[in-house]
Parts: C-alpha cells; structure tokens; sequence
C-alpha cells in the first residue's frame, strides 16, 4: 500500500513539473514578442511623430502662401473674378490653418509656422519680379495652380500613409477636396487672366 502510495505520489510530481513547465514556456512564448514590440515600438512611435510634424510644417507652409499671394491678389489685380478667387482663398485657407492647429494639438505636436519658410518666400518673391504688374492676374493663378498641386500630392500621401496620426488623417481628408476645387478654380482663372494678356489680332 505504501508503496501505491509512493508512486502515485511521483506521478503527480512527475505530471506537476511538467504542467509547470508547459506553463513556463507558454509564458515565455507571450513574454517574448511583448519585449519585442515594446523594444519596437517606441522607434516606429517616434518616426510617426515626426512625419506628423512634417506634414502640419508642410500644410501650413502651403496655406500661408496661398494666404500671402491672394493678399498681393487684392492689391494688384483689377479684375473680379481674380479677387473673387483671391479672397476665397484667403478665407479658406485661413480656415485650413485654423483646423490644422486643432489637429495638431489634439495630437500633442507643435502648430504650424506662422511666417514662410525660405522656399515659400521665392515664390512670392518670383510672382513680384516675373513680369512686373502687367502679367501679374496670368503670373498669379499659375503660381496658384502650382502650389495646389503641390498641397494636393503633400495631403494624398499623408492620407495614405499607414503610420499617419488619426487626427491629422482626418483634416488631410476632409481638406483634399477644398483643394482640389480650389486647383479646378485657379485653372479658370489662369486660362482667363491668359487670354486677356495676349494682344488682340491685329485687323
């Protein structure tokens, strides 16, 4: 009987340490790739961070002169439907910047520069000395034209971008298509302000 006794008793040792065992390596197994992520994440945390403040530098860059040059719009141009044009995107991009300071801070990141960058300055340096205020309506809408291709590529890839910050997904999103009509608009008055540059056929 004793001895029964004792071999049950080793068996159940014997059935203990391997259920132990089991159970350790099934710990380790969820331990492990949690070290792993966690070693991970904070470098793909920090790179996302980055391209999130890369892009509210960028968008804001991108209104402001599209701000900046329909300011100069108002004071040089003659035409309406060129002032028309300018202060709608005064007000709406004044707008954009306003959105994007609240997406930026709702994702703790810095807002955007309230003065242009080096870049942006030459482009508007280049729509004063282009062609002096004779061309300035065809110079202005080009330069319209061009920046809002540029804003819409910057907004398209942010928005597709995996590792994009929700909040500013989200504005990228709602912005594109505001853009994109603003870019149909600028067109209009681009082929209009070129038209009205060209000298008449002589009779």
């Amino acid at each position: 009987m004793s001895r029964i006794i004792l071999l049950g008793a080793a068996s159940f040792a014997a059935l203990t340490l391997a259920a132990c065992g089991d159970n350790m390596s099934s710990d380790a197994a969820l331990i492990a790739p949690a070290t792993e992520t966690a070693s991970a994440d904070p470098a793909s945390a920090e790179n996302a961070a980055r391209e999130a403040q890369d892009f509210v530098n960028a968008a804001g860059q991108a209104s402001l002169v599209e701000i900046r040059t329909s300011e100069m719009a108002l004071e040089k141009s003659s035409s309406a439907d060129v002032k028309a044009f300018a202060q709608m995107m005064i007000d709406n991009h004044k707008a954009s910047i306003d959105r994007l300071k609240a997406a930026a801070s709702s994702a703790a990141l810095m807002p955007p520069l309230d003065v242009l960058d080096d870049f942006h300055m030459r482009r508007i340096n280049d729509l004063v000395e282009t062609d002096g205020d004779a061309d300035f309506d065809a110079d202005y809408a080009a330069l319209q034209v061009d920046a809002h291709n540029d804003a819409i590529r910057l907004f398209e890839d942010y928005s597709k971008d995996t590792d994009a910050t929700a909040q500013l997904k989200m504005f990228a999103d709602e912005t594109l298509p505001a853009l994109q009509t603003h870019k149909a608009e600028a067109e209009k008055i681009r082929e209009i302000a070129t038209k009205a540059d060209k000298p008449a056929n002589p009779s």
